[in-house]
C-alpha cells in the first residue's frame, strides 16, 4: 500500500519531483520566447494535473473531518429525536390515561345528575299536586266568599 504524505501519495510526490526539472526548463524556454514541443505540453499537463489532484486530495482530507463532525452531530440529533419520541409516547400515554379518567368521572357525575333530575321531577310532580290543591282550595274559598257576599 502506498503511504500518504502532506499532499498526495509518496508516489505522486516522486512523479511531481521528477517532473520539476523539466517544468523549470520549459518555463525558461517560454520566458526566452521559445515554442513548446508536444512533449513539453504533455509534461506541463502531467505536472499541473498532478498538482491539481494533490490539491483536491487535500481538500477532500479536510472535508473528511467536516463530514465526520456532521456525522457525529447527526448521530447526536438522532439520539435526541429518539429521546423525544420516548417522551412523546409517554406524554401520549399520560394524556390518554387522563382522558379516560376524566371520561369515567364525567360519566359518574352525569349519572348522579340523572338521579337528581329524576328526584326533582318527582318533587316537581308533588309540588304541582300541592299547588293544584292550593289553587283548588283558593277557588273554592273565593266561590264561597262570593256566594256569601252575594246573599
Amino acid at each position: 500500500m502506498v503511504e500518504k504524505s502532506d499532499y498526495g501519495t509518496k508516489m505522486d510526490d516522486i512523479i511531481l519531483e521528477s517532473l520539476k526539472p523539466q517544468v523549470e526548463e520549459i518555463k525558461k524556454k517560454l520566458a526566452s520566447g521559445g515554442s513548446l514541443s508536444h512533449e513539453d505540453i504533455i509534461t506541463l499537463t502531467l505536472y499541473t494535473q498532478g498538482n491539481h489532484i494533490n490539491h483536491i486530495d487535500m481538500r477532500m482530507d479536510s472535508m473528511d473531518g467536516r463530514i465526520d463532525a456532521l456525522d457525529e452531530k447527526f448521530n447526536d440529533l438522532s439520539m435526541g429525536f429518539a429521546g423525544l419520541r420516548v417522551d412523546f409516547e409517554k406524554l401520549r400515554a399520560d394524556v390518554r390515561s387522563e382522558i379516560s379518567e376524566f371520561g369515567t368521572k364525567f360519566e359518574s357525575k352525569l349519572a348522579d345528575l340523572g338521579v337528581k333530575l329524576e328526584k326533582f321531577r318527582g318533587d316537581s310532580s308533588r309540588m304541582t299536586a300541592v299547588i293544584g290543591s292550593i289553587c283548588a282550595a283558593s277557588i273554592a274559598l273565593a266561590t264561597l266568599i262570593t256566594n256569601i257576599m252575594s246573599r
